[in-house]
């Protein structure tokens, strides 16, 4: 059985953010790969000011190097639910389900950096 669900990601805990839709037939690769290309071309995305920043297009592509799922604490019980889980091609499925099921009160945290290492 499939289901697709929109989720919310924020990049290296910060304001920047969007928004997408994955199924639980996404692997991790695809979100990796997803992520990367939202981040370099939404608004939502981008650097305060950066539209005044010089584009360079010979800088390095920003890759996800991990993604963590920040629970919601609604509705669940703080004390033995953990706040938040490194999504894995091994649990990934099983993390989709349980965010789908969250209803959108779950949310990815990516963390993103250049080619040379640098966030």
């Amino acid at each position: 059985m499939s289901f697709s669900f929109p989720v919310v990601f924020t990049i290296n805990a910060s304001s920047k953010h969007d928004l997408l839709i994955i199924s639980n037939k996404t692997s991790l690769s695809e979100l990796k790969n997803q992520i990367s290309t939202f981040a370099s071309t939404s608004p939502n995305c981008q650097e305060l000011l950066s539209k005044y920043k010089k584009k360079d297009d010979s800088a390095p592509k920003e890759t996800v190097t991990e993604i963590k799922v920040k629970w919601a604490a609604e509705g669940r019980d703080t004390k033995i639910f953990p706040k938040e889980t490194v999504v894995t091609e091994e649990n990934a499925a099983a993390v989709f389900r349980m965010m789908e099921l969250g209803n959108g009160k779950d949310v990815l945290e990516v963390d993103l950096q250049k080619a040379g290492g640098e966030k």
